[in-house]
């Protein structure tokens, strides 16, 4: 059980890349709201990242490319209310970062509206003079490689990557590319997990895997995934740790059904007044002195 009550050291790139070295593994799973970040922060959370993902775990859309700048800096700010301790990790949505300028000026808001404490850019080796530019202004860069949200617009496939030698030596390449580039860390989805394992002692920084298997320095998962809140669909590399969502609906039929059956509110739930109040109450409303009682 994690003592809340600790004070804990500050997260920030540099303890990520001493965890690396140490060999201690690190933990990132997302939050788009006070609560949950709250929660993550108190369990001692490494990174709390405000991802694209609330597009489809929190507002129901199909995918994560209709997010915007706007959105993100929204839930960044609720999220930076919790979290002290816990890096701050915030997504550039799909075309907020076509060229290093539209990305640093993205990236700025993310940062000065929002206060997030680094940005997470999806993509390949292409995306290097981006993540070049967004170092350099001095803004904290978490690269992510794999299954993207790029790679899945242009192909419309979700699935697993890195499977065949082409695809593998691409992402190795990717990675080498924009770690660089000057990532500080980077983001793994959906390889395989001897490919996640190579990447991750081939380059210096910190790696955190989503579907990639345990040979990376950190894991990261969807809170709405693990906690069993969202049931339209759950990839294979999820573990379910808890069952919120089934607690939740257990909770509004008990709610539904205390109501019907005139169960609740009941007396602890409720304020009460005297008669000799209530009566003043009604005299004065009704304008006679002996006015009618409830």
């Amino acid at each position: 059980m994690v003592d809340s009550t600790r004070p804990r050291r500050k997260v920030t790139p540099n303890v990520l890349q001493g965890r690396k070295n140490a060999g201690v593994p690190i933990t990132m799973v997302t939050a788009y709201d006070y609560p949950f970040a709250l929660y993550a922060e108190q369990a001692g959370i490494d990174i709390v990242f405000v991802s694209d993902a609330f597009a489809s775990v929190g507002l129901g859309r199909e995918n994560t490319l209709s997010v915007t700048v706007e959105e993100v800096v929204y839930h960044t700010r609720a999220v930076r209310r919790a979290v002290n301790s816990s890096l701050l990790l915030a997504s550039l949505p799909f075309l907020s970062y076509t060229t290093p300028t539209e990305a640093i000026q993205n990236a700025a808001r993310l940062v000065r509206e929002g206060g997030a404490e680094a940005v997470e850019v999806e993509g390949d080796a292409s995306l290097a003079s981006v993540v070049r530019a967004l170092t350099q202004a001095g803004i904290a860069v978490v690269a992510h490689v794999g299954l993207t949200k790029v790679l899945a617009s242009r192909t419309g496939s979700y699935r697993s990557q890195g499977q065949e030698p082409d695809s593998a030596l691409e992402i190795i390449a990717d990675a080498l590319a924009l770690v660089d580039a000057g990532a500080f860390a980077l983001v793994l989805e959906c390889i395989p997990d001897r490919i996640a394992a190579a990447i991750t002692q081939l380059v210096p920084v910190p790696t955190i895997g989503i579907g990639a298997g345990a040979l990376c320095d950190g894991q990261g998962l969807v809170t709405q995934d693990m906690l069993g809140l969202f049931e339209k669909f759950t990839p294979k590399f999820v573990h379910r740790f808890a069952a919120l969502g089934e607690q939740a609906r257990d909770g509004f039929i008990s709610f539904k059904q205390s109501v019907e059956a005139a169960a609740f509110p009941g007396s602890a739930h409720t304020v009460t007044i005297g008669d000799d109040t209530l009566n003043a109450i009604v005299a004065r409303l009704s304008g006679a002195g002996d006015g009618a009682r409830f």
